[in-house]
């Protein structure tokens, strides 16, 4: 485990930077059950905030509100297709 002195601690990383880092989609994780899927966020503004998802996610497994949502970065360098890959609905 990373010790507290070694934790990243700027400012929240952007939709856009993530793009620029090749990555176009969101790993995410319930809290409560630990399912996972994989977001596509393509629809999303540059400017958007990665951890302004989290709180918004429905895990469609157990119902909880809340996730953890990060880039996917086992996309980084692939080629990605469009479309609706995960398994959660944004609260709105």
């Amino acid at each position: 485990m990373m010790s507290p002195a070694f934790r990243y601690a700027g400012p929240p990383m952007t939709l856009g930077n993530m793009r620029a880092n090749g990555v176009r989609r969101l790993d995410v994780s319930c809290w409560e059950c630990h399912h996972k899927a994989v977001l596509d966020v393509d629809g999303y503004g540059d400017d958007v905030l990665v951890p302004s998802f989290g709180p918004r996610l429905v895990c469609t497994k157990c119902g909880a509100i809340g996730c953890d949502a990060r880039p996917n970065w086992a996309d980084q360098g692939s080629r990605m297709v469009s479309g609706w890959m995960g398994a959660y609905l944004l609260c709105l």
